[in-house]
């Protein structure tokens, strides 16, 4: 007994193996084999049937033979840069449409500041991929679009190895389920028990992964990058005169925006100007304190001592003659 459960593990090994690497080969030479796995695949490890509708790899036959780009698995990410001059509204309006066409928010970043004139958010939604578009138009429909990048993943080959994976897996669980019940050597049960638990750790990966990629097939991701302006920037190429006055029109707000600004901080900035000034006139006030005290000192000094009259030399008398009195 305990030499034919040996020999019956090891076949059953080499077969899955065998099928294992097959499939994933044959998925990729021959679509028939990639068509036969697909539509057994639900029925084999139980997902229902409603889960699959509308995303399921059943692909439609040309002169007998399925057709692997009929119905494929794409993973569709769309980024978008859009800019707005009502920051608020347009946040509103994109989750209004998100709402309608079935999607969520699956991450969000926004400044919620009001006194902020250039606000920004970034946001990441998942749409549902049979309404992406509706969804990508919406959102055009009612921003300023300035950057936009697609990107489509197809994983159908992919998934189609991994499904068949997985129902290999199921069934040589269920085999080795079966000998275990007819096993009656515990050497034989710790071995299938073994395997067993191997067999069943790889099939939930198996069937986790399948799942993260029926989500990201099912709904597409959209980033979004808002931002808020005061002028929105052009889309389309302008004429010579046009970009003219739209340069003017920009100089005169620039000045404007200036002017504001100055007054702005010159009414934010007068508590500190207030008390700068009377700082100021304190410095002030004692430095003309100190002049006159220092004149009244000196003052007061020239009344107690008077000063001497300078020394005037002896002058000749009026009638003095130099040369008289050398005769003399």
């Amino acid at each position: 007994m305990k030499k034919i459960i040996a020999l019956v593990l090891g076949i059953m090994l080499l077969v899955t193996a065998l099928v294992g690497c097959g499939a994933s080969q044959d998925a990729s030479v021959d679509p028939k084999y990639a068509y036969d796995y697909v539509t057994e695949a639900p029925a084999e490890y139980g997902y229902p049937e409603k889960e699959m509708a509308g995303c399921s790899l059943a692909m439609p036959t040309v002169d007998g033979t399925p057709s692997v780009s009929a119905n494929r698995k794409l993973i569709r990410t769309v980024s978008l840069s859009v800019e707005t001059e009502e920051y608020d509204v347009l946040l509103s309006g994109i989750s209004e449409r998100l709402t309608v066409c079935g999607g969520y928010v699956e991450s969000l970043s926004a400044d919620t500041r009001y006194s902020s004139d250039s606000r920004y958010a970034t946001m990441t939604v998942r749409v549902p991929a049979d309404r992406l578009n509706e969804f990508v138009s919406a959102v055009s429909g009612i921003s300023n679009v300035v950057q936009r990048s697609e990107n489509t993943e197809d994983i159908t080959l992919t998934y189609v190895d991994m499904e068949s994976h997985a129902t290999a897996l199921h069934t040589e669980q269920e085999r080795l389920i079966a000998l275990l019940e007819e096993a009656d050597n515990l050497t034989d049960i710790l071995e299938i028990e073994s395997r067993l638990t191997d067999v069943r750790y790889e099939l939930e990966y198996m069937e986790s992964q399948l799942r993260t990629f029926d989500n990201l097939v099912d709904y597409a991701t959209v980033t979004l990058s808002v931002s808020e302006v005061k002028v929105l920037t052009p889309t389309e190429e302008k004429g010579f005169w046009e970009k003219i006055g739209d340069g003017f029109i920009e100089s005169l707000a620039d000045v404007w925006e200036g002017i504001k600004s100055f007054f702005s901080f010159l009414i934010i900035a007068i508590p500190y100007l207030l008390v700068i000034a009377v700082i100021t006139g304190v410095i002030l006030v004692i430095i003309v304190l100190c002049i006159r005290k220092s004149r009244k000192k000196a003052a007061k000094r020239s009344a107690t001592y008077p000063q001497q009259p300078p020394m005037i030399p002896p002058q000749p008398p009026v009638n003095y003659n130099p040369e008289q009195n050398n005769g003399q």
